[in-house]
């Protein structure tokens, strides 16, 4: 079973990744639409189509590099200067490729309702739309799928253990009775049922718990960085001492980042065995069984005339 806080962690990380590239793919998009008027007003000159046709070539330079990303992002610089519509649809295929459906979908919804886009464009759109809406709903039921069996199994788990509990319990009595019946039938004084004294309750350091929690998440999201990091690094094409800076970059920030990981695994472990060793020590005194009562005997010594002493103390 995956434990849930590396699941949470993992989860918190991938929202963090989504979150920043949708806030990037959203800023180009207003820069875009906000300099609409603009264009409208006065078409770009000669330098700035060329600074467009750099962000371009650029951009398809990430793309066939696999840099899906940063493609989007200068496909989108391109757009706000030359308001193309294929320089749009071309970062709406870039985050498809990426697998950022939902980027991709607010894209093209934006691209095939620009005044430039034909009837085949709009065609084309509506169809990657569709395909791609249909994945995320498969996602999301999937997902759903995933928490439904989740639930089932910690019910069956549940009622398992009470089940457990009360066959203990009637074994218990079983026995009780049977105790009585013999001591009633030898015509012996039925003793006291001898109060049982419960143990001591054992205690949860919910501080130690969430501290725990806490750097565990903290250590998740570094290793998932250290991961992006890595991959960024694996996906560059060396080509240019820029390109080396940058691969140079990305490694060192994916080391730092997994060291991070492994200081915070080791923290939160140790925290955890905190937490168990304290839950544990808290009931001890409830364990401690109660010592045997002290006797003495008197026997006649093997002879005659002399004594000796037995007993247990």
């Amino acid at each position: 079973m995956v434990d849930p806080a590396l699941a949470t962690a993992v989860r918190f990380a991938d929202g963090c990744l989504r979150a920043r590239r949708w806030i990037a793919a959203l800023c180009c998009l207003c820069c875009a639409l906000a300099a609409a008027p603009g264009w409208a007003a006065e078409p770009p000159d000669g330098a700035e189509l060329r600074k467009a046709e750099a962000a371009a070539t650029e951009a398809k330079v990430f793309f066939k590099a696999g840099l899906f990303d940063k493609a989007s992002t200068k496909f989108m610089e391109a757009f706000a200067i030359s308001k193309r519509p294929s320089l749009m649809y071309n970062a709406a295929r870039a985050y498809e490729e990426g697998l950022n459906f939902r980027e991709a979908v607010a894209l093209l919804r934006h691209y095939r309702d620009l005044p430039d886009v034909g009837v085949d464009g709009k065609r084309d759109a509506d169809e990657r739309i569709a395909r791609m809406e249909g994945v995320l709903r498969q996602q999301a039921a999937d997902e759903a799928i995933k928490t439904e069996a989740a639930r089932l199994e910690a019910e069956r788990v549940a009622t398992e253990l009470r089940n457990k509990q009360e066959a203990e319990r009637a074994e218990r009595e079983r026995l009780d009775r049977e105790r009585l019946e013999r001591e009633r039938a030898a015509q012996l004084p039925v003793e006291p049922t001898p109060t049982v004294v419960p143990p001591k309750t054992r205690k949860v350091s919910w501080v130690l718990v969430a501290s725990a929690a806490a750097v565990g998440v903290l250590a998740g999201g570094a290793y998932g960085e250290a991961l992006y990091e890595a991959n960024q690094a694996r996906k560059l094409t060396i080509v240019d001492v820029n390109d080396v800076t940058s691969y140079q970059g990305h490694v060192s920030d994916a080391k730092t980042f997994q060291a991070v990981a492994i200081t915070g695994a080791v923290v939160a472990s140790g925290l955890a065995a905190w937490a168990v060793l304290d839950w544990w020590y808290s009931g001890a005194n409830g364990d401690e069984k109660t010592p045997p009562k002290s006797s003495v005997s008197v026997f006649p010594a093997p002879g005659g005339g002399m004594l000796s002493l037995r007993g247990s103390f």
